[in-house]
């Protein structure tokens, strides 16, 4: 498969995801937004479904390469690091709002789509290992259980601001969201 062609693809179905959402996302509308033929589509993705695991793969990896530059376990300290993460998610908040959008519908089809829970679970399930392995970087005074459990906050602190911010954007300020979400995290450590 032509890398430009599945590139062109897929942010196509990320407009018309942010537009549509998944249950108003139609093939026509992804050929129309990628300017090309429905037939052409449906040869490099069969249905909407493999085009959806398909547009969540790559948002996937969106995300761990963005990760990946956010953290620097050699050079940060614990606390640059969850600064990273926040960071990180602030960006997508404020400049990829179509992601975000993109990622609360897939969390929604993934009530009735098992394969599409599945695949939300991995990227949640990777997404808490990444933040595990900055927690690990140093000793802390975390129980076996609270160290297990913060990833879990941690993830919900950043989604919950997504969806109030996304909902409200002039309700409160993202930067100082995070930096006290920061703040409560390194006292915690």
């Amino acid at each position: 498969m032509s890398k430009d062609i599945i590139g062109k693809i897929l942010d196509a179905t990320l407009e018309v995801v942010a537009k549509e959402k998944i249950s108003g996302t139609r093939m026509h509308l992804i050929a129309k937004e990628a300017k090309m033929s429905q037939s052409n589509l449906h040869y490099y993705y069969p249905t909407k479904k493999d085009l959806l695991i398909a547009l969540m793969d790559e948002l996937q990896k969106r995300f761990s390469e963005k990760r990946m530059e956010s953290v620097d376990l050699g050079n940060k300290t614990i606390r640059e690091n969850i600064q990273g993460l926040f960071k990180e998610k602030l960006d997508d908040i404020v400049n990829h709002k179509k992601v975000d959008y993109a990622q609360f519908d897939f969390w929604v089809q993934g009530t009735v789509n098992l394969e599409i829970k599945a695949k939300f679970q991995q990227s949640f399930n990777e997404w808490r290992e990444n933040i595990t392995t900055v927690l690990n970087q140093k000793e802390n005074k975390l129980t076996e259980v609270e160290l297990k459990l913060l990833p879990f906050i941690m993830v919900s602190i950043m989604m919950g601001a997504s969806m109030q911010y996304l909902i409200d954007e002039n309700k409160f300020s993202l930067d100082a969201y995070f930096a006290f979400a920061e703040k409560l995290i390194c006292d915690l450590l």
